[in-house]
C-alpha cells in the first residue's frame, strides 16, 4: 500500500486496519482468482460490492451497458430478464435477495405497472473487460481466436466416428455364383436357395447386433458375443464394401492443431509439454511471459476496483493506493533475493517479510509479538552452539558480570583500554 501522508500516523494505523478487514471481508484472493478465470473465459466481468461484505459477478444477459459518467461505465440491470409471472411473494424476495440492493420488490412492481422502469441503474459496479476497445465495454474470450480451428476439428471428430460406426457395422454383400462346374452342366444359383441363406445371415446379424435389447433373437441361454458363425456353399460368398477411409491424411490433423495453438497464440510445449514440432522449452518459456502479461492486464483493472471501493473507506484528505504483487512461480526466488538485499541496504522491512511469507506484514508483526509477548521462546529456545555464540567456557552468549579477579580486566579498567580506538577506525 502507497499512503498519501503520514502527517498523522495513528489515523493511518486506525484505517490501514479498516483496509485490511475490508479486504479479508471481500475474501480479496479468490475474489482475484475467479475474475482471473471469467475475464479471460468470458471477454467481461461485472462486479458490485454489496454491503461492503462480497464482491458478486452480475450476469452479462441481465444488464444493459451503453453510456459512461465520468470516465466510468453505467450498469443498469434489465427488470425484463427476471421472470416473475405466476411466482408466490416468497419467490420473489429470493430473486431480489440475489440481486443488487437497487433491486427491491417495489422495484419490481413499479415495472410492471410502467414499463418505463424497465432500467434500473446499479451503483458499485464495474466492468472489466478482456482484449476490448477502449470506448466499448465488451472484451473478447482468450481463446476466441481458435474458435474456427476447434470448430472444423470437431466436424472431423464427428465424420471419424461416422467412419468407425460404419467400419463396426460393415455392409456386407452375398455373392451367388453357379452350381456345377461344367460349362454345358452349370446353371444360376435358384433364387430360393439365395433367399435361404440371406434370411439366415440377416437373422444371425442381427441377433448379434441387438444383444439382449431384442427379445426375438436372445434369450438367457443364447450366445450374444460379437462373433457369429456363418457357413456357405462354394456357390456363395460373403463380401464387404469397400469403404475409403483415407479421405483425412495425417497433414490435415498437424495443420489443424497448428492453426489452434497459433490463433491461440501459444505453443504446443505450454500447453501439455509435447509437441510434433519445434516447440521446445525457449517457445514454452516465451509463452509463459505472454500469458503472465495477459494475468496483469487483468489484476491491474482489479487494481483499480479495488481501489474505488477504498476510497469509500478513507476520510477526505486521506488517500490509499493498493497494489498487488505481480511475481511469478517463477522469478519468486528471485524476487526474494532482491527484497532482501534492499533491506540489507536500507533497513527497510516490509517488501522482504511479504515476499517471503505472501502475507501482509502486520501478520508478521502479529506473529513476532506472539512469540515474544504470549509464548515467550527466548526463555525456552536458545541461540545453537557455534563460534560465534559460545565463548572460551563453553558457555552460549557473552558473560552476564565481568571476571574483576581477572588480570586482564584489571589492566583494562585500569587504562582505560576499552575506549581506545581499534585499528580499522
Amino acid at each position: 500500500m502507497s499512503w498519501s501522508s503520514f502527517d498523522n500516523p495513528k489515523q493511518i494505523k486506525k484505517y490501514e486496519k479498516k483496509i485490511y478487514d475490508f479486504l479479508d471481508e471481500i475474501k480479496i484472493k479468490k475474489l482475484l482468482r475467479d475474475g482471473l478465470y471469467e475475464t479471460p473465459k468470458d471477454g467481461t466481468v461485472v462486479t458490485c460490492l454489496r454491503k461492503e461484505k462480497y464482491v458478486q459477478f452480475l450476469e452479462l444477459d441481465n444488464l444493459r451497458i451503453n453510456k459512461k459518467r465520468n470516465g466510468r461505465w453505467i450498469v443498469e440491470l434489465d427488470l425484463s430478464t427476471i421472470k416473475t409471472n405466476r411466482m408466490s411473494d416468497y419467490d420473489i424476495e429470493q430473486i431480489v435477495e440475489s440481486l443488487p440492493d437497487e433491486i427491491t420488490t417495489q422495484t419490481i412492481k413499479k415495472y410492471q405497472s410502467d414499463n418505463k422502469f424497465r432500467f434500473v441503474e446499479l451503483n458499485n459496479c464495474d466492468v472489466i473487460s478482456y482484449g476490448g476497445a477502449r470506448n466499448y465495454p465488451y472484451g473478447f474470450p482468450l481463446t476466441m481466436g481458435c474458435w474456427t480451428s476447434l470448430i472444423q476439428k470437431e466436424i472431423i471428430n464427428r465424420v471419424e466416428r461416422s467412419q468407425a460406426d460404419t467400419l463396426i457395422k460393415k455392409v456386407l454383400i452375398l455373392c451367388s455364383g453357379y452350381i456345377g462346374t461344367d460349362e454345358k452342366t452349370k446353371k444360376p444359383v435358384p433364387r430360393s436357395v439365395t433367399e435361404f441363406y440371406f434370411n439366415s445371415i440377416k437373422t444371425l446379424l442381427l441377433k448379434k447386433d441387438s444383444g439382449t435389447s431384442n427379445s426375438a433373437y436372445t434369450s438367457s441361454t443364447e450366445d450374444t458375443s460379437g462373433t457369429g458363425l456363418v457357413s456357405l456353399p462354394e456357390y456363395l460368398q460373403l463380401k464387404p464394401l469397400d469403404i475409403d477411409i483415407t479421405q483425412f491424411t495425417k497433414e490435415l490433423y498437424v495443420k489443424i492443431q497448428n492453426d489452434i495453438f497459433m490463433n491461440l497464440g501459444v505453443s504446443e510445449a505450454m500447453v501439455y509439454g509435447g509437441s510434433q514440432n519445434a516447440s521446445n522449452f525457449s517457445a514454452s518459456q516465451t509463452n509463459i511471459e505472454k500469458f503472465f502479461r495477459y494475468i496483469f492486464e487483468v489484476m491491474e483493472q482489479f487494481e483499480e476496483v479495488i481501489n474505488e471501493y477504498i476510497k469509500y473507506l478513507l476520510p477526505v484528505g486521506l488517500s490509499c493506493k493498493f497494489y498487488f504483487d505481480k511475481t511469478t512461480m517463477l522469478d519468486k526466488d528471485k524476487y526474494i533475493e532482491r527484497c532482501k538485499e534492499f533491506y540489507m541496504q536500507t533497513g527497510i522491512f516490509t517488501p522482504w517479510a511479504e515476499a517471503l511469507l505472501g502475507v501482509p506484514y502486520h501478520y508478521v508483526l502479529g506473529l513476532a509479538r506472539y512469540e515474544k509477548e504470549v509464548l515467550k521462546i527466548e526463555d525456552v529456545i536458545y541461540p545453537p552452539i557455534n563460534p560465534f555464540t559460545t565463548s572460551n567456557d563453553n558457555l552460549t552468549g557473552r558473560p552476564k558480570v565481568d571476571d574483576v579477579k581477572s588480570e586482564g580486566t584489571a589492566k583494562t579498567k585500569n587504562s582505560n583500554g576499552n575506549n581506545t580506538p581499534s585499528p580499522s577506525d
